[in-house]
């Protein structure tokens, strides 16, 4: 099953381009988002960013842009649909 904060956590890092920024925005540890990104990698069996090992930045795959298409499509529904709850 998608997990909708593994998402989030991949839409803020390909927003972001950097690890450590999207750890400083969604709050968490580095390792955190490291293992949010790496489980949606595996649920969806593609590599969704190639990380530059020497600047710690990030850019798309193919899959990744893709993906983050997606994203921002269900994350706002998702917001869509809780603000409708609380009407």
């Amino acid at each position: 099953m998608l997990d909708l904060q593994h998402l989030e956590t991949f839409r803020v890092v390909a927003s972001l381009g950097n690890f450590t920024r999207a750890a400083v925005v969604l709050g968490v540890c580095q390792s955190t988002v490291t293992t949010h990104i790496k489980a949606l990698e595996r649920e969806l069996g593609a590599p969704l960013l190639n990380r530059c090992r020497f600047s710690k930045d990030t850019a798309l795959t193919d899959a990744g842009r893709r993906t983050y298409q997606y994203a921002e499509r269900l994350l706002g529904m998702v917001e869509e649909f809780k603000n409708a709850v609380k009407r």
